[in-house]
């Protein structure tokens, strides 16, 4: 049996569809304590707890917009203040 990986990386074109189940997918494994991501021979699997960090970034330059999403944690739990509340909005203008 191969050990487990340490890094995961995937890169693609998908339509919004997409993202949105893979989206979701994610959602999901928070919810349950496991996310197990695979593109090939072996998974990485991360079991997020505790507190997390979420980092979001937007960008729009020369006509292409970027969005990063960004949560880390450790898996010794950490106790951490909320800094500021986040908003998004769905919805145009």
């Amino acid at each position: 049996m191969a050990p487990p990986k340490n890094e995961f990386k995937h890169e693609s074109l998908q339509d919004s569809e997409s993202i949105v189940k893979y989206l979701q997918a994610i959602g999901e494994g928070f919810t349950n304590g496991h996310l197990r991501l695979a593109n090939g021979d072996s998974p990485i699997v991360l079991e997020p707890s505790g507190m997390l960090k979420f980092d979001v970034r937007a960008k729009r330059k020369d006509g292409r917009m970027k969005l990063v999403l960004k949560i880390t944690w450790s898996e010794e739990e950490e106790e951490a203040p909320v800094e500021r509340a986040l908003k998004i909005d769905p919805k145009a203008g």
